[in-house]
């Protein structure tokens, strides 16, 4: 079993995706053990210490010792402080809606304690540690997916995930495959319920980690959908013979967008020794091709094919720039101290609280409502490819609707899928993160909605992926038509994607039950199968 080692500085993308979704090998499913660095250990003993002398000496520090939002000029006794905690736990879950799924629940676990490996929080050491073991026990607390406005961080989702640690018997847990309630939970690990002190039931809720959960698994996919795109784009190319003129580098060096270079470069080599993609095979007149003009009796070039081929590796290009960025923004926020206050240690070894505002998910709301933009622009542009496939007027002799007869509908329905699928991504792009209502008594007065844009741009993810995946049906069907009349004609990286998508989607001619096969390709694509 791998192992992974928290200490607040250098956790990977990589690792995060390897702990919300494990391994698959031939034994079964497996996710890695997670620990705390020894370095974190004692940091976070230090930390904690120095956190405890500042409240024995009575200091008054917000959220430690006194109420929280719009009370925190209530001033709480120090006899009252455990006590308070219990009561702050339960007061904040009141999130609602379906249950967040398991991988973004159990990542956002680890997550929290590696911003709390910092040492910044002031949170103890036992506290993380049972975050931890519900992790490597694979218990997971179920926790509705609503409520959250990204600020102070995603309070109700936290507060849920700690009535599991502290054994609220309202709370749920899955184990195993059974749900049963966090003390039942607690009692087959053999674990304790957790007794909060100090700061720490304000210290767990004080940050953005679900909406990071999200956003770090979004960005991820949002890479593999990309190539899956440019795929999906070569296969539909291939199809109605398209100009690679288009996608001649000169042109897209001279706007200095390296994105749209980046893109081109990837088609030109997938597509690479195509001779479907060539003039001498746009001169072919196909059964089926109507509208092919002659001029003394050669046909007339092409000239240009529509803009969601001709201009593919500009919007794919700028897509590619955008999920960059996220990245860069999600990856900042994995290693990042996301609470308030923040205990720093000076130069001379004593320590000091700072009240600010790094629980506001900000940084997070934009980058996830541009990556939406990014994601939607993909599923759009594909949308275009999948219609002009069907369509006399641009598909350049493939059957209409990519029928096998008359009598047969083609895949004339699924395009209506798609159309509604990429209809509703319009909505979800919205970008939340303008959109602000003040909460706490206006002590709050400016939230991020953050988590909105995270749940939004999941959906958004998930319904591009079924875009892309009804592309590459589309675009293997059309060359199964017509690749008798250009046998071998596809590209090396080409013909290796057509047979991966026919082996998915085997090939046949007459209608059929088209939503299997679109779940079998999604499906397919999103297990990295191509």
């Amino acid at each position: 079993m791998e192992t992974i080692i928290l200490n607040g500085v250098d956790l990977t993308l990589d690792q995060v995706v390897l702990i919300a979704r494990g391994s698959h090998d031939g034994s079964g499913h497996h996710y890695p053990l997670v620990k705390l660095s020894d370095s974190s250990v004692k940091t976070l003993k230090e930390f904690r210490q120095a956190l405890e002398v500042r409240i024995a000496a009575k200091d008054i520090i917000y959220g430690v010792n006194t109420g929280c939002g719009s009370k925190k000029g209530v001033i709480i006794p120090p006899s009252d402080i455990i006590a308070y905690q219990a009561r702050y736990i339960p007061a904040h879950c009141v999130a609602t809606g379906v249950p967040l799924p398991e991988e973004v629940v159990r990542l956002a676990m680890v997550l929290r304690v590696n911003s709390f490996a910092k040492g910044n929080s002031g949170i103890r050491l036992a506290t993380c540690q049972q975050i931890l073991d519900f992790y490597n026990a694979r218990a997971i607390p179920v926790i509705p997916s609503q409520g959250s406005v990204g600020s102070s961080g995603d309070l109700c989702l936290l507060a849920h995930m700690a009535a599991a640690l502290i054994g609220r018997k309202e709370q749920l847990v899955t184990l195993g495959r059974e749900i049963m309630t966090a003390p039942e939970a607690l009692g087959e690990m053999n674990l304790e319920p957790l007794v909060l002190e100090a700061k720490e039931a304000m210290g767990i809720t004080n940050g953005s980690t679900f909406t990071l959960a999200m956003c770090l698994l979004a960005v991820y996919d949002a890479e593999r959908l990309l190539r899956y795109s440019n795929q999906a784009f070569a296969l539909s190319f291939e199809a109605i013979r398209g100009e690679k003129a288009a996608l001649d580098l000169r042109i897209h060096k001279a706007r200095n967008h390296q994105g749209a270079v980046r893109i081109a470069e990837e088609v030109l080599a997938l597509t690479h020794g195509s001779k479907r993609t060539t003039d001498k095979a746009r001169a072919i007149k196909l059964p089926d091709e109507t509208h092919k003009k002659y001029h003394e009796g050669v046909p007339t070039p092409r000239v240009q094919d529509a803009y969601s081929f001709r201009a593919y590796a500009t919007v794919a290009g700028s897509s590619l720039e955008t999920i960059e960025f996220a990245k860069d923004i999600f990856i900042r926020e994995i290693n990042a101290s996301t609470d308030n206050p923040l205990l720093f240690k000076k130069d001379d070894g004593t320590f000091e609280t700072l009240s600010g505002g790094n629980f506001h998910g900000e940084p997070l709301a934009q980058a996830a409502d541009y990556l939406k933009i990014a994601l939607q622009s993909i599923a759009g542009i594909s949308d275009r490819r999948f219609y002009a496939l069907l369509s006399s007027a641009f598909s350049y002799g493939l059957p209409d609707d990519l029928a096998g007869s008359e009598l047969d509908t083609g895949l004339m329905i699924l395009q209506y899928t798609t159309a509604s699928l990429v209809s509703q991504n319009k909505v979800l792009c919205y970008p939340s993160a303008v959109d602000s209502i003040p909460t706490s008594a206006g002590q709050e007065d400016y939230v991020s909605m953050g988590t909105i844009s995270a749940l939004n741009l999941r959906q958004v993810l998930e319904n591009t992926f079924t875009v892309i995946a009804a592309e590459l049906m589309a675009g293997a069907r059309g060359i199964n038509f017509t690749e008798s009349h250009f046998p071998n004609g596809l590209g090396a990286g080409s013909r290796s994607i057509f047979r991966l998508v026919n082996s998915i989607v085997p090939f046949e001619k007459d209608d059929c039950f088209w939503s299997l096969h679109l779940e079998n390709m999604k499906n397919a694509l999103k297990s990295n199968s191509l």
